[in-house]
């Protein structure tokens, strides 16, 4: 029998890497180290830090990729009734994070999604109550953000996310109630959002967010409400930014998908279906739809999923109270590496740390 060849040992990242959980029902952040070998979370001191009241939403939490400034987007605001986004920067060292000074600035009615862009300038949130997305310039020395001008734009029908492709040129938005998503080009300079011709593309019933691939060359919409139980796929036009539906336009996922996500190397694909409590396993063909490859379990009630930077794991929120934490291998598969506890009902979860 031949000897078994030896498990290279794990070399842990050169930099640190940290999680964010964000939870509903608490009002809290829990802080976690990464370990960038297991993919294993493990809290900070403190473990916690509270947040304004109701941070609910589909994408209410933005982390700046750098490492500094960590933005969420609340409902309504511990100290008033109106709603706000609380800036915190980051401890480069523990991961702790610490409110910035003021700690919170006002944003449009119910924002129930943020999107930071990807070179760490400009801050959006959805707002689902006045149907526009604010805009907000970052001090990159104090993470505080001031408005732009003018400080919103118009969207759909209640749009619920906002998502900046990874080239930082274009914007979309997920309008839940007119089930389009709006298009906007990016003013590199001031952060302005510009609507693109069309303004809008249809999507299926009850758009819950918008993913674009790390080449920004295609994007998925999970329908969380439609009856068909839906994920719709779209092309990325490389010069405008306008989303052309694909061939077929959408793809069966599980029942009630809420969130996709992408891995580094663009030729896998994972959506998180809430009421069935799964993962769906997807391969990207030539023609960038999807193809189910496997079904895996998640905790009770997943929300959200995300990659972290290193391409080496993925995380779903479940909003029973957990994060489920998947190894990924080189072609893309998912394999179950544990479960961390949160508190309260877990809604998204962020990594920041090397790219390896």
């Amino acid at each position: 029998m031949p000897t078994p060849k030896p498990i290279p040992a794990c070399t842990p990242a050169s930099r640190p890497e940290f999680a964010y959980v964000l939870s509903d029902g608490d009002n809290t952040i829990s802080m976690y180290a990464v370990n960038s070998c297991t993919g294993n979370l493990l809290p900070t001191t403190p473990a916690t830090l509270a947040t304004g009241g109701n941070a609910f939403g589909s994408e209410s939490m933005a982390v700046d990729l750098a490492g500094r400034f960590v933005y969420v987007a609340n409902l309504v605001s511990n100290a008033s009734d109106l709603a706000t986004i609380s800036m915190y920067t980051i401890n480069s060292t523990t991961g702790v994070l610490t409110p910035t000074t003021p700690a919170t600035v006002p944003t449009g009615f119910f924002p129930q999604g943020i999107a930071i862009d990807p070179s760490g300038r400009f801050v959006y949130t959805a707002n689902s109550d006045d149907n526009t997305v604010s805009m907000f310039t970052i001090n990159s020395s104090t993470g505080v953000l001031t408005p732009t001008t003018p400080p919103t734009v118009a969207t759909g029908w209640s749009p619920l996310s906002v998502t900046v492709d990874p080239s930082g040129r274009f914007a979309y938005v997920a309008n839940q109630d007119d089930d389009t998503v709006s298009m906007y080009a990016i003013d590199s300079s001031t952060g302005v959002l510009t609507p693109m011709t069309p303004a809008t593309v249809p999507t299926g019933s009850s758009p819950f967010g918008v993913t674009v691939d790390p080449s920004s060359k295609f994007a998925y919409v999970p329908n969380a409400y439609d009856p068909n139980n839906a994920v719709s796929q779209y092309t990325v036009d490389s010069v405008t930014g306008v989303l052309t539906p694909n061939t077929p336009s959408q793809v069966s996922a599980g029942n009630q998908p809420t969130s996709v996500a992408v891995d580094s190397s663009g030729n896998a694909a994972y959506v998180v279906n809430r009421a069935d409590s799964t993962v769906w396993e997807y391969g990207i063909d030539s023609s960038v739809n999807l193809t189910l490859k496997d079904t895996i379990a998640t905790g009770q009630e997943p929300f959200r999923i995300t990659v972290d930077p290193s391409g080496n794991f993925a995380y779903v929120a479940n909003e029973s109270g957990s994060v489920s934490i998947y190894a990924l291998s080189s072609n893309g598969t998912l394999t179950s590496a544990g479960t961390t506890t949160t508190g309260g009902t877990a809604l998204s979860v962020a990594v920041i740390g090397s790219k390896q």
